[in-house]
């Protein structure tokens, strides 16, 4: 195999323990993961596809299009994570009943 294709599949793999991640709701390992692949993806070279055979060349697209559904399927799983991190950090308005008033405010 060659070296860029090597390196397709080592980001495919760090795609795919991303996307698991993400399904668990282990935010760190997703974190440290997508660490690893930038570093990866950044020593890519610019001219990927120049180094690969045509037979390759296949292979490496059908590898990026894996990744970009893992990544597809993170991003809206993360998006859920937020929306409900939103609902769950939202602050009631100051005055309510029960709820303390802002210093020096009016309820």
């Amino acid at each position: 195999m060659s070296p860029a294709l090597d390196a397709l599949e080592q980001l495919s793999s760090l795609s795919q323990a991303m996307l698991a991640d993400a399904r668990n709701s282990d935010w760190e390992s997703l974190l440290a993961h997508e660490a690893q692949r930038r570093t990866l993806v950044e020593a890519l070279p610019a001219d990927l596809a120049a180094k690969l055979a045509a037979a390759a060349q296949d292979e490496a697209r059908a590898l990026i299009e894996g990744c970009q559904r893992c990544d597809s399927g993170i991003h809206a799983l993360v998006a859920s994570r937020q929306a409900e991190l939103r609902v769950v950090l939202r602050q009631p308005e100051a005055g309510q009943k029960g709820e303390p008033t802002p210093a020096g405010g009016r309820p």
